[in-house]
């Protein structure tokens, strides 16, 4: 499967769409980068399923109000006595997907936060962006205060490798289905999706981005930012992940140089969220 047809699935936008947009560029520029910024942050919301719920039931529920980004957080605990692990979930996603590794980590005794993206689930808001994404975080830590460990994933595990450079340390990171080391390739492939000159809307995308977030996006690049990490780090990975190629999570694994590389198979990107070996395998890298 090559990119393409990874970011299709991703957004899973209608062909009609695609080439409406495509001929919309060749009347006007402008009005063309403003509709692909219109769906390039604009995340799907797929209805719970039945395996979450009694997470979420389970879960203590609030939220808090991130006035940076305009946005209030639903925000799901499973309080207990042991150190506190943060969850972050990827695009199109929601809390209750950690749902069996959470479950897992608070029976060994771990305090759980898990919680709705900007403009996921629960959480308001019907864009977001990874810069907001961090600022969600942030928003998280200063309510909460330090979390020990971290998990994110997919988008998510972007955005957790960038916390230290934003003086939000942790003692310990897990990474699953990372889904590039390169935040420009996100939108190269976006846009290649609806077959248009690839370098100059990537460039269009780019700099309206860095505008809007005062952020240039390859900024948050896990490859760029993969010196401030000096916790202990598990990369986690399906080899057969058709939405985020395993080479990423290979090529931030050997940067960073001292983590733990672990590589399923038969999970894909989103199954591997509830295997009993991956949660076996994140409970036990907390507990010893």
């Amino acid at each position: 499967m090559d990119r393409k047809e990874i970011v299709n699935r991703h957004y899973r936008l209608p062909k009609i769409l695609i080439h409406s947009v495509k001929m919309l560029s060749l009347l006007s520029t402008r009005i063309t980068v403003g509709v692909l910024e219109y769906f390039f942050y604009r995340p799907i919301k797929f209805k719970v399923p039945e395996r979450e719920k009694i997470f979420i039931m389970k879960s203590e529920k609030s939220h808090i109000q991130v006035d940076e980004i305009e946005s209030k957080i639903q925000i799901y605990r499973l309080r207990n006595t042991g150190k506190k692990i943060l969850f972050v979930h990827g695009w199109n996603g929601r809390a209750g997907q950690f749902h069996r590794i959470a479950e897992e980590c608070h029976e060994a005794g771990f305090d759980i936060t898990a919680f709705d993206l900007p403009g996921h689930g629960q959480s308001t808001r019907k864009s977001t962006a990874l810069p907001e994404i961090v600022s969600a975080i942030h928003g998280l830590h200063e309510e909460f205060g330090k979390f020990d460990f971290v998990v994110g994933h997919s988008i998510g595990a972007i955005a957790v490798v960038n916390l230290p450079r934003f003086d939000m340390d942790f003692d310990r990171l897990v990474t699953i289905s990372l889904p590039a080391n390169d935040v420009r390739s996100l939108f190269s492939e976006f846009v290649g999706m609806f077959r248009l000159p690839k370098k100059e809307y990537t460039d269009l995308l780019i700099k309206g981005a860095s505008e809007k977030f005062n952020a240039h996006p390859n900024s948050f690049d896990p490859g760029f930012v993969c010196s401030d990490i000096a916790c202990e780090t598990l990369v986690i990975h399906c080899k057969d992940d058709k939405d985020a190629n395993f080479n990423e999570s290979v090529i931030f694994h050997e940067s960073l140089g001292t983590s733990r590389l672990h590589l399923t198979a038969g999970l894909g990107h989103n199954r591997i969220l509830r295997d009993a070996g991956v949660s076996a395998l994140i409970s036990e890298f907390f507990k010893n």
